[in-house]
């Protein structure tokens, strides 16, 4: 009798082991990342392919240390969603010289996502707030399911998400959310919320990536570059590419009008107006010779020598994501960003932005819906495909302007279909 109510006690423990595994692995524990904000070291993404299964380890083991110290509670399956924008990050990589990164990066992305059946890297594309979208939706889903355990929420950079998470938090629902910054700076209003978080700063990069200055550069070792690397004295003149057929020697004509103007120009004149070679550059070798005749054209060809990196303003203001950056006020410069604005610090448009790489995006598709002033006289830019500017309308033969004759792109053939 008492090996038969032993046998039966036995039986019942393991079944109720084996219930309170069945729980457990019922239970979901989520990471939702935002890639803006939330970019692996510049060690792993090195590594390539292994350096993204390296990557998924150190999340997947981190995630099970903090669960298992603060919960006690280890059986779980990790689903893991980043979203990201590849685009703005490699052209990002660039910008900074992580040339390794952006070779490697298509590799570590393939082996982040073969690390696990539930890790899912995704490249969401440029379109604005494509990332955010995603998370917030994931976010609305899963926490409010009865099987999630967890949510480790990595959009801590973002006010954005603050409605999103206060709406949780206000829900009762805010034991379930843990923040996991990847940047040390938190944004102010998800700090207030006062949740709990999980710091991995061996597995993403602690401070943004912002490219130094066009005078840092000039003057001064790249980031990266050893001490000892000798400073150059002055900025290194750029000279513009040969001039095109038909357009003469560059002259100084531009610099005396710009000198006589009375007031700053309009938003959409500092766009329109472009800056004369000589205004910008002292080449000897675009010295107009004497004698020489200066056509108008010369003097009008717009100023695009890109920027080697953006600049890095003196001062810091922060980009309201909820608004255009047109809206903002004052809106930052679109020549001081994409090119050089002549006005310096008495410009009327703002210098002071720290942009990401969507806002650059923003800025010059932005750009490029005003025509570049000589190709919509009918002549040859030199500067190309490299333009600020627009050299064919974004509408193409669908323009709504063009059939009642108002359209600003006036020259013959700007209005082709655009290539798919």
């Amino acid at each position: 009798m008492e090996d038969r109510l032993r046998r039966q006690a036995e039986e019942k423990n393991e079944l109720l082991h084996e219930l309170n595994t069945l729980k457990g692995l019922e239970k979901r524990v989520i990471c939702l990342l935002d890639g803006d904000g939330m970019i692996f070291t510049q060690e792993l993404m090195s590594q390539g392919q292994e350096g993204g299964l390296a990557a998924a380890r150190k999340l997947t083991e981190r995630v099970r240390q903090f669960i298992s110290t603060s919960e006690g509670f280890e059986q779980y399956q990790l689903w893991v969603y980043l979203f990201y924008n590849k685009r703005g990050l490699l052209e990002t990589f660039g910008r900074v010289g992580l040339t390794t990164v952006r070779a490697k990066f298509d590799d570590f992305m393939m082996g982040f996502n073969q690390a696990a059946e539930r890790f899912i890297m995704v490249d969401v594309g440029g379109s604005k707030e494509a990332a955010d979208a995603k998370l917030k939706v994931h976010l609305e889903d899963n926490i409010r399911l009865p099987h999630t355990y967890k949510i480790f929420f990595g959009g801590c950079h973002d006010n954005g998400y603050v409605h999103n998470l206060r709406s949780v938090v206000t829900s009762s629902l805010g034991h379930k959310l843990v923040l996991m910054p990847g940047y040390s700076d938190v944004a102010i209003d998800i700090r207030a919320l006062q949740l709990p978080e999980l710091r991995i700063p061996e597995l993403f990069m602690t401070t943004k990536l912002v490219a130094p200055s066009y005078n840092v550069i000039a003057t001064g070792p790249l980031l990266g570059l050893a001490p000892t690397t000798p400073k150059l004295t002055a900025p290194q003149p750029v000279c513009p590419p040969t001039t095109p057929p038909g357009i003469n020697s560059f002259s100084g004509e531009g610099q005396g009008a710009m000198a006589r103007r009375g007031s700053l120009p309009s938003y959409k004149s500092v766009l329109q107006t472009p800056l004369t070679m000589s205004t910008r550059f002292n080449c000897p070798s675009m010295e107009p010779s004497e004698g020489s005749s200066e056509s108008s054209e010369a003097s009008e060809i717009p100023l695009r020598l890109p920027r080697l990196t953006p600049p890095s303003p003196p001062k810091q203001r922060r980009i309201n994501n909820q608004v255009a950056l047109s809206k903002h006020v004052p809106p930052p410069c679109t020549l001081f960003y994409l090119a050089q604005c002549r006005h310096g610090p008495s410009c009327k448009y703002s210098h002071e932005y720290i942009l990401e790489a969507e806002h650059y995006q923003e800025l010059g598709e932005n750009a490029k819906k005003t025509p570049c002033k000589v190709t919509n006289e009918g002549g040859d830019c030199p500067f190309g495909d490299e333009c600020v500017y627009g050299h064919s309308c974004p509408n193409g033969t669908t323009c709504y302007f063009l059939k009642l004759g108002k359209c600003k792109f006036v020259a013959a053939g700007m209005h082709r279909q655009p290539n798919n």
